[in-house]
């Protein structure tokens, strides 16, 4: 196969609605064009891998096909994740078996992945799934993809944990999305009461599928609701990642997350900083006595976090922690000090 041949040209699909409809054959029949590698032969990409081929030749195409687009950083290690979940089998094994032939369905269906990969749309996504704190989250596009950064909310919730005065804490995640933090903290813990909560009846139908998958539904309590709406019990832990895109960024962001990723788990207002205003001013209602806020931010944010904390609730204790990037990420917030 020749995504992208020695003379400049590639072959692609112009119309794969139903990839898993058509036969290698049939594709280079009725739906395959030329473009030259001048002319952005990648526009509405959608890849087609023609004639037998055995394993290593398809992927050595898909990189072609991701790389022009995405760029080729990353190119390699998605078309293995993607040709292996194709294949329903480990990247491992993939690796062990680049001689072997590929069969036309499975050819047809990576021929789609590889696609929607090359269009932008997030990997996640494509395969249905992501890691986040040493669990495997379903996800899809009703709800935000899990960031390794976010992991730093479930670490510090942990170690509070350990400082509130009584055994049974009572933790709230809001926003839950995929329920990635409570769910975390749901496995990493035993004697806590958990509830989630987020506006999104959507988001909440992913969470409690991967409570479901995970084994913890009776673990997490889950509510429809807007920030603590209806939260009555005294919080001990508050955590959140909340919408904190300021709305003049949506253009900067990259492609497959202002594309693809839910707009109302992303913007929140002109500096960022309304859905978490919101909350600040609902928590302290809501909070115990020697409690604890746990907030993800935006590297650029820890600053005005800080003055809106202290504005808002200027008898609790401030802190914000950075990630292992140096970036400031995750605003602590402790009552019953100070």
């Amino acid at each position: 196969m020749n995504v992208w041949s020695q003379n400049g040209w590639v072959r692609i699909l112009t119309d794969a609605r139903d990839l898993s409809g058509f036969s290698r054959t049939s594709f280079a029949q009725n739906h395959e064009r030329s473009f030259s590698k001048n002319a952005n032969p990648l526009y509405n990409l959608h890849v087609l891998i023609t004639s037998p081929e055995t394993i290593q030749e398809v992927l050595v195409s898909a990189v072609r096909a991701i790389g022009a687009r995405n760029g080729y950083a990353s190119a390699r290690l998605e078309a293995e994740i993607l040709l292996a979940h194709t294949l329903n089998i480990s990247r491992a094994l993939l690796l062990a078996r680049l001689g072997d032939a590929i069969a036309d369905k499975d050819a047809a269906q990576f021929a789609g992945m590889v696609a929607r990969r090359a269009q932008g749309e997030p990997l996640a996504y494509i395969v249905g799934h992501q890691e986040f704190y040493g669990l495997d989250f379903y996800v899809d596009r009703r709800v935000l993809i899990p960031r390794h950064e976010t992991e730093h909310v479930v670490e510090s919730a942990l170690l509070a944990i350990k400082k509130i005065p009584h055994p049974e804490p009572i933790i709230v995640d809001v926003g839950t999305g995929s329920g990635a933090i409570a769910l975390a903290l749901a496995r990493n813990t035993s004697r806590t009461k958990i509830i989630a909560t987020d506006i999104s009846p959507d988001a909440l139908a992913v969470a409690q599928l991967n409570a479901a998958r995970l084994h913890l539904a009776e673990r997490v309590e889950f509510c429809n609701a807007d920030l603590l709406d209806g939260i009555a019990t005294p919080i001990d832990i508050l955590t959140a990642n909340l919408p904190y895109i300021p709305l003049e960024r949506v253009e900067r962001l990259p492609r497959e997350i202002r594309h693809y990723e839910p707009r109302l788990a992303l913007v929140a207002g002109l500096d960022g900083l309304s859905v978490i205003r919101r909350l600040l001013k609902q928590a302290e209602a809501h909070m115990a006595r020697a409690g604890f806020i746990f907030m993800e931010i935006s590297e650029e944010q820890g600053a005005a976090a800080r003055d809106l904390v202290n504005v808002l609730l200027p008898r609790a204790r401030v802190e914000i922690h950075r990630d292992l990037e140096g970036l400031d990420r995750v605003v602590e917030i402790e009552f019953g000090r100070g």
